[in-house]
């Protein structure tokens, strides 16, 4: 059933692809005139969510093998996009994202998991690892789109070379970065307050390291809202601040992991 279901999404987000193609060559017309595209691409967000509700869930626990994670990442970088595109014209990005998922479904389908599912894990555990993978796709897209924008201010500097055309305006994708770090912020707000709820003895657990990490990581986020909005940071400025506090949360992750698994060997 679920593959059935998993085919279903696929051939939504291909008809959904197909949709914004037609509409591609022009500069002016960023949001499909289909009457049928936000259809499409609710259906697309629905198709997947239950498909990737097949994956994770187990009899004994939850699946957060590799490919499963990659189709959360996928489906959270879809609804994004999917949000942010009610308020800016950035449907050219699902030329990008809408194979992307089709791509990790597909995946999902061919291969098995890797590896074994998480056993005796409680559904405000669970709730709190999906969270916590919510924030890091949405910021890890802001970390990437940061780096489209320094490539995309540095073209207009050199005009000889060529723009890249299928890319939103400039404007609207330091509008685009700034949704995407509140809505990375906020996930992660909500991720670092449900995770003091299951440690119950932070250092017994071996996470201070991890938990000082992504505070500053949070920290950072949060001081360049705020310098967005008292000191009109933008720019090249809002690269930095966003790639330096997305390196504090990649570090404050994959460090504790290899702290943990290579260093203490627990």
């Amino acid at each position: 059933m679920m593959a059935y279901i998993s085919l279903a999404a696929m051939t939504s987000y291909c008809i959904g692809f197909s949709i914004v193609w037609r509409h591609r060559s022009s500069q002016q017309i960023l949001r499909p005139n289909s009457p049928i595209f936000p259809l499409v691409v609710m259906l697309s967000i629905v198709l997947h969510a239950i498909a990737l509700a097949g994956q994770i869930q187990s009899p004994v626990g939850i699946n957060l093998n590799l490919i499963a994670t990659a189709n959360v990442v996928a489906f959270v970088m879809v609804v994004v996009v999917a949000i942010t595109n009610t308020r800016l014209p950035i449907a050219n990005l699902y030329l990008l994202l809408f194979p992307i998922s089709v791509v990790f479904l597909l995946l999902s389908l061919l291969l098995e998991p890797g590896a074994e599912p998480l056993t005796n894990i409680s559904t405000p555990l669970t709730a709190h690892i999906l969270i916590s993978l919510a924030a890091y796709s949405t910021l890890m897209m802001a970390a990437c789109q940061s780096i489209f924008l320094a490539v995309q201010e540095r073209q207009l500097r050199t005009p000889n070379k060529s723009h890249h055309h299928m890319l939103p305006p400039l404007e609207t994708m330091e509008r685009l970065l700034l949704a995407m770090i509140w809505i990375g912020l906020i996930l992660l707000t909500v991720s670092i307050l449900s995770g003091f709820l299951f440690l119950d003895n932070m250092f017994a657990q071996r996470v201070v390291h991890h938990t000082v990490l992504t505070s500053l990581s949070w920290i950072a986020y949060a001081s360049f809202i705020a310098g967005r909005y008292l000191f009109g940071w933008r720019g090249l400025t809002a690269v930095r601040w966003s790639l330096v506090a997305f390196a504090l949360l990649v570090l404050g992750y994959v460090g504790s992991k290899f702290v943990l698994e290579y260093l203490i060997q627990r």
